[in-house]
C-alpha cells in the first residue's frame, strides 16, 4: 500500500444514492459503498423506501437535502455534464465528502448539482450505451476519488488500436453478466468474450420480450458476445488477469492495454476458479485493492473497475480530433472471433440498459 491509498483510509466517505427507484440497485450501492469502507445513504424522491419495504424490508439509510447539502461533507457529483472532471484524475475536496450518484432515468437532481463542491465524469466510448448501471458507476468513482491517485487519463491518437480483448469469466448470475456486458459496450468494446460455464447467459430465458429480440436483430450498434471457454489456449501474446481477489501488483500499475493482450475478468464469488494457466501466452495478474473485498463482492463492479482502469490505459482522443481510419492488421475483434467456440450472440444495447 502506498502513501496515497494509506492516506485514502483515514477519509470519511458516504455515498448517496438520488432518486434511485430500484430496491436491487439500491443494495449493489449499498455494496459498492461496503467495497471501500464507506457509509450509504439515499436520498428518496422516486418512492424507493415503498417498493424496498415491498419488497424485502429491513434497513434502508436516507437523508433529507439539508443534511445533505452540509458544508461539513462537501458533495462531489458523479454526472457526465458540461464542465465536470474526468473522474481518472479527480480527488476528493477534503477529509470527508458525500459522494453523489443519480438514479436510473433521471440523474442527479439540480439542486445538487448546484450544491456539489466538485462534479466529476466517467468517460464513456460506447456508440450504442452511453451510460453505466448506477452501482456499476458508484464503485468506479468510489474507486478513483478514495485511493485519490489523481491518474490521468492517456491522449492516443488511434485508442481503438490499443483496446484489448475482453473475456468475462464465468459469471454466476446473469443481471450481474449483464450489467458487466452494459459497462463493456459504455467503455467502447463492440465484441466481448464470455465464459458461460455457470450458464447464466446463452439459451437462459432473460426476461428479453420478443420484441426486445427483434429490436436487437434491427439495431445498428449491436453488442457481439462471443462464448469462449477459459479452458483452452488461446492465442494472445499477453494475458492479464485482474480482479479483487487475484494475486498481484496494483491494477494501475499493470499494462492492460493492447491489441495483443486478453484481459479477462474472473468471477471470484465462489472458490473454485481456474488457475488460467492453460490460456497460453504470458499470463500476469492484477489486483483492484478494496477495503472490503470478500464481504461484498459484486462480479459487476469489480469488472466495471477493471475496464474502466483498461479505458483509461487505453486512452482518450485528444479534443477536436477526429477519429482516424482504422490501420490493417488483426483487430481484438478479429481475435476473438478465431477462439470462439460458437456463433455470436448480438445484443441490442436497449436491452442491455436494463441491467
Amino acid at each position: 500500500m502506498d502513501k496515497r491509498e494509506a492516506a485514502s483510509m483515514t477519509r470519511r466517505v458516504r455515498l448517496v444514492g438520488d432518486g434511485v427507484e430500484n430496491p436491487a440497485n439500491a443494495r449493489a450501492l449499498m455494496d459498492a459503498a461496503a467495497m471501500f469502507g464507506a457509509a450509504c445513504a439515499f436520498r428518496d424522491t422516486r418512492g424507493l423506501l415503498a417498493a424496498w419495504d415491498a419488497e424485502r424490508g429491513g434497513e434502508l439509510d436516507l437523508i433529507d437535502t439539508n443534511s445533505l447539502i452540509d458544508q461539513q461533507w462537501p458533495i462531489v457529483a458523479v454526472e457526465n455534464t458540461l464542465g465536470a472532471s474526468i473522474v481518472f484524475g479527480a480527488t476528493l475536496p477534503g477529509t470527508q465528502a458525500s459522494i453523489v450518484v443519480g438514479g436510473e432515468r433521471l440523474g442527479i437532481r439540480a439542486d445538487l448539482l448546484r450544491a456539489a463542491a466538485r462534479t466529476v465524469s466517467i468517460p464513456m466510448f460506447g456508440r450504442g450505451v452511453n451510460t453505466l448501471n448506477v452501482a456499476a458507476a458508484a464503485a468506479v468513482a468510489l474507486y478513483y476519488l478514495m485511493a485519490g491517485r489523481g491518474l490521468a487519463p492517456r491522449l492516443a491518437r488511434r485508442p481503438e488500436e490499443r483496446r484489448p480483448a475482453l473475456l468475462l469469466s464465468r459469471p454466476k448470475d446473469h443481471v450481474e453478466a449483464g450489467s458487466a456486458i452494459r459497462s463493456a459496450a459504455a467503455f467502447g468494446w463492440r465484441t466481448v468474450g464470455l465464459d458461460d460455464s455457470s450458464r447464466v447467459w446463452y439459451g437462459v430465458n432473460r426476461g428479453v420480450t420478443a420484441e426486445g429480440r427483434a429490436a436487437a436483430r434491427s439495431h445498428r450498434n449491436l453488442i457481439r458476445v462471443l462464448p469462449m471457454t477459459t479452458g483452452s489456449k488461446l492465442a494472445f501474446r499477453r494475458i492479464v488477469v485482474a480482479g479483487a481477489r487475484i494475486d498481484g501488483p496494483p491494477i494501475h500499475r499493470v499494462n492492460l492495454a493492447g491489441r495483443d493482450t486478453l484481459l479477462v475478468i474472473p468471477d471470484e464469488g465462489e472458490a473454485g476458479m481456474p488457475s488460467f494457466n492453460s490460456l497460453g501466452g504470458s499470463v500476469e495478474r492484477a489486483r483492484i485493492d478494496l477495503s472490503v473485498p470478500t464481504l461484498h463482492y459484486r462480479y459487476r463492479l469489480v469488472a466495471t473497475i477493471v475496464m474502466a482502469e483498461a479505458a483509461r490505459q487505453t486512452g482518450l482522443r485528444p479534443a477536436g480530433q477526429p477519429r482516424l481510419p482504422g490501420r490493417r492488421g488483426l483487430t481484438y475483434e478479429s481475435t476473438l472471433s478465431t477462439v470462439a467456440t460458437g456463433g455470436a450472440e448480438e445484443v441490442d444495447p436497449a436491452v442491455l440498459k436494463a441491467y
